[in-house]
């Protein structure tokens, strides 16, 4: 099992997997940047409203607070997966990352960067020291690599648009009464259709991300509003009965939403 590096206000994980269980991918969103190589086979992943169809060789770049998903056909897969906050990346890189995102598909790259990925495993396997600071080198050596590289990258082609509709809707409404019939009618297709492509494509069911996304929105809110009161975020982001929001917030969390403002407050306090 790979272990965390972590300081004040820093964080960074590496693993490598190879059709492991814990591949099968729940649906999750980190409060670090994620950077994931697929060394071996091909995934659907769902990054917030947008589907990609995943291949050997390609690096996906996922922000902080994205909510994603992982699904794996019934093959063979190998991948290594970074997590690490803002202080791995480069300030002046920050700017040019935007068009990066999420799938980065560039095959002449692909040697270097499995090359720079095998350098940041042993520095993360044999610590010492100094490891902090060679790991910022080679991480942002790697994100220079890809800004530098990017007229290379190849085009993505368009994914299913019932579902990129479906998701827009979502996340422009939220905070409303969302329904699969009412969203099925605004993009012209039956429910029953939107419900199976959805769950196909994504992994996710409709009510699954409508409440993933409410819940996301929740935890931002709890964070950057800490005078407003738990029944005021939950109404806030469309979830009718403060009650209900607290139980399926510390479901998904494993803590409750006030428990979440006591660990905001100290870390705040400490830093």
């Amino acid at each position: 099992m790979s272990k965390a590096l972590a300081t004040e206000g820093r964080y960074f994980f590496f693993e490598d997997l190879i059709n492991a269980k814990s591949m099968a991918g729940s649906k999750h969103y980190h409060n670090t940047f994620e950077l994931y190589f697929l060394e071996e086979g091909e995934c659907h992943y769902f990054i917030d409203n947008k589907l990609y169809h995943v291949e050997a060789g390609d690096l996906v770049l996922i922000p902080e607070g994205t909510l994603h998903k992982t699904v794996y056909p019934e093959k063979r897969r190998a991948r290594t997966l970074i997590n690490c906050s803002r202080h791995y990346i480069p300030a002046d890189v920050m700017d040019k990352l935007p068009p990066l995102l999420h799938l980065y598909r560039n095959p002449t790259l692909v040697p270097q960067l499995r090359a720079l990925l095998g350098q940041i495993r042993e520095e993360y396997r044999h610590p010492d020291a100094l490891s902090e600071s060679v790991l910022t080198a080679q991480l942002h050596l790697l994100f220079y690599t890809l800004v530098r590289h990017a007229e290379g990258c190849l085009s993505i082609s368009p994914l299913p648009p019932y579902i990129e509709q479906a998701v827009a809707h979502i996340k422009a409404h939220y905070a409303e009464s969302v329904t699969l019939s009412d969203t099925a009618r605004i993009i012209s297709v039956s429910p029953e259709h939107l419900s199976r492509l959805f769950k196909k494509e994504t992994g996710f069911g409709f009510s699954e991300y409508l409440t993933m996304l409410r819940l996301q929105r929740a935890e931002a809110m709890l964070k950057s509003e800490p005078h407003l009161k738990i029944s005021a975020v939950a109404f806030a982001c469309g979830f009718n009965d403060s009650n209900y929001f607290s139980e399926k917030f510390k479901r998904v969390y494993g803590f409750s939403p006030i428990k979440l403002r006591q660990k905001s407050d100290t870390y705040r306090g400490i830093s």
